[in-house]
């Protein structure tokens, strides 16, 4: 699924560019390399291509949140607590705040998190947070809405800490044609201990604990705060602050959108090395992205970064994929990892400054060693192996394919460097997003939807999320995302396939073509063969010539 986050560098193209030619005195925007704009071309197609909201300009105006905010009524506390107890099917409780406080965070100070018992989530940041995705804000609004109950002829009860999110929230809820809405002030409600929370919501961390780090790190701070000492430790030479993304400083976001302060950048291609693994096909189709190997990224790609056993990893970022991906790998060696939830948009919304231009490459301090020589956790990523062992019914568990439906029948392989189209037999297709409807496993911002709604959705795919269920696209990128946004709100079964469909594919394993035809590749051929080992290449199952697609 990288394609669409690598796709999104040529639409940015123009606009860097006049970054470049307007920046302040003393700042140097950079644009596109040729690099870039070839690798952006090369990776044309149907299938996440509007995932550009990952990786484009965060300035679009395009706030929902209305300009005048009605004063409402405040519910009881006695009706919430009736609620809470026994929920009824004309009510709907619904907390305004951000989803990492709903999941399990505190809201500062020692406040605790999680929230009420029966409450849906709605945040009033969806309304007016940096967004310049294809699709509208709009699609992301309605569907939370619509699959929450929040809909007309239902009393709605808004709660939060302050009143101004909740305010915020129910006055566009008035908008959308609502008229039964209270607000409550849920603090003392919140602090009674009774909370519900998500196991795994520490997968991400809050902003505002990032920004301690980042304090400390480029000096605005002698020391963490309280709250980030007690989650991170007390040295802060341990914390590892890292921006994630594909290209290098130049070619990826980090210099010319900006970075959180402190942070050294990665880029994806250090761990997803580009590398001809079948050397007999064509040269245009024969370069994948696969993940190295666990021993090799401890071994090799962690020390350069200064990242040991024993360090605490936060990654950062304009794009959610790249983290999910770079946050299992550091999982299964046993480091402590967080991203910061919401991506650069929580950071820039919480007005917290961004450094830019050339002076503010951070260097990586390198390490001797990783400081051990174990794999701590090698269940967090599904291989291959394992992936054959479930399709053939050795092991209980579900391969599912989050592919656009082009791929899923076979119509188009997705990716410009990738020839061979097809599904694989006996998995289940779950489509991860839609240019018009936008992301379906999270919300606006970036952040993971609820566990009630990604458990609905991926069962009217007919996943069993009670079972081991690996993810797949093309080179799981996107499959990453999935995985870690499920685990973070408690779903624990689903998991990442950290292979995918283009090495699949390639190494010969049977498929499916878009006839129905059970097919694999033969690459002393360079062709497609059916079961009786008869060439039924047909242009689709396997281009005809290294012309690119639109």
């Amino acid at each position: 699924m990288r394609k669409g986050y690598i796709q999104a560098a040529s639409v940015l193209t123009a606009a860097l560019m006049l970054l470049s030619a307007c920046s302040a005195p003393g700042t140097e925007s950079t644009t596109e390399t040729a690099k870039q704009t070839e690798k952006a071309e090369e990776n044309k197609g149907p299938a996440c291509a509007f995932e550009g909201a990952d990786s484009g300009e965060m300035s679009a105006d395009n706030s929902l949140l209305p300009k005048t905010l009605r004063d409402l009524p405040e519910a009881a506390e006695d009706e919430v607590r009736a609620f809470m107890e026994d929920s009824d099917e004309n009510t709907v409780l619904v907390d305004a705040r951000a989803e990492e406080f709903y999941s399990g965070w505190g809201e500062g100070d020692g406040k605790s998190g999680g929230h009420l018992k029966n409450a849906v989530l709605f945040s009033s940041r969806w309304l007016d947070c940096p967004y310049s995705g294809k699709a509208e804000r709009k699609a992301y609004l309605d569907r939370s809405m619509q699959e929450q109950g929040i809909i007309k002829g239902k009393k709605l009860i808004v709660y939060d800490r302050s009143g101004e999110e909740a305010k915020r929230a129910a006055n566009y809820f008035l908008s959308e044609g609502m008229e039964n809405i209270a607000i409550f002030h849920a603090d003392g409600l919140l602090e009674e201990g009774r909370n519900e929370s998500y196991p795994g919501y520490e997968h991400f961390v809050p902003a505002a604990l990032v920004k301690s780090v980042s304090d400390v790190k480029t000096g605005a701070a002698q020391k963490l705060s309280a709250e980030a000492e007690a989650l991170f430790g007390t040295d802060p030479s341990k914390i590892i602050l890292i921006d994630v993304g594909w290209g290098n400083a130049e070619e990826s976001t980090y210099l010319s959108k900006g970075h959180v302060p402190g942070a050294v950048h990665i880029n994806t291609d250090s761990y997803e090395r580009p590398r001809v693994y079948v050397p007999e096909k064509r040269s245009d189709y024969a370069k994948e992205w696969r993940l190295i190997s666990l021993p090799e990224f401890r071994d090799s790609l962690c020390p350069q970064y200064g990242i040991r056993k024993d360090s605490v990893v936060i990654l950062t970022g304009d794009a959610t994929d790249p983290q999910a991906r770079l946050g299992f790998l550091l999982r299964s060696l046993g480091v402590k990892v967080y991203v910061m939830s919401g991506k650069l948009s929580a950071w820039t919304y919480a007005d917290y400054p961004l450094d830019r231009g050339s002076g503010s490459l951070v260097i990586p301090s390198s390490a001797e060693d990783f400081g051990s020589d174990q794999i701590e956790n090698p269940e967090e990523i599904i291989w291959m192996d394992e992936v054959k062992r479930i399709l053939s019914g050795e092991e209980e568990g579900q391969i599912v394919d989050n592919r656009s439906e082009k791929e899923w029948k076979g119509e188009y392989s997705g990716y410009d460097y990738h020839d061979l189209a097809g599904r694989i037999d006996k998995t289940i297709w779950c489509l991860e997003n839609e240019e018009k409807a936008g992301e379906f496993f999270e919300n606006v911002d970036g952040t993971p939807r609820t566990q009630a709604e990604l458990r609905a959705y991926m069962e009217k795919s007919g996943i069993d999320t009670g079972k081991t269920t690996a993810f797949f696209c093309g080179d799981s990128w996107g499959a990453a995302k999935i995985a870690y946004w499920c685990q973070a709100v408690g779903l624990e079964n689903i998991k990442e396939w950290g292979e995918g469909w283009i090495p699949w594919s390639n190494l010969g394993n049977e498929f499916i073509d878009h006839s129905g035809r059970k097919v694999h590749y033969e690459k002393y051929r360079d062709t497609v063969l059916d079961e009786d080992g008869k060439d039924v290449r047909d242009g689709v199952n396997i281009l005809d010539s290294v012309e690119k697609k639109d």
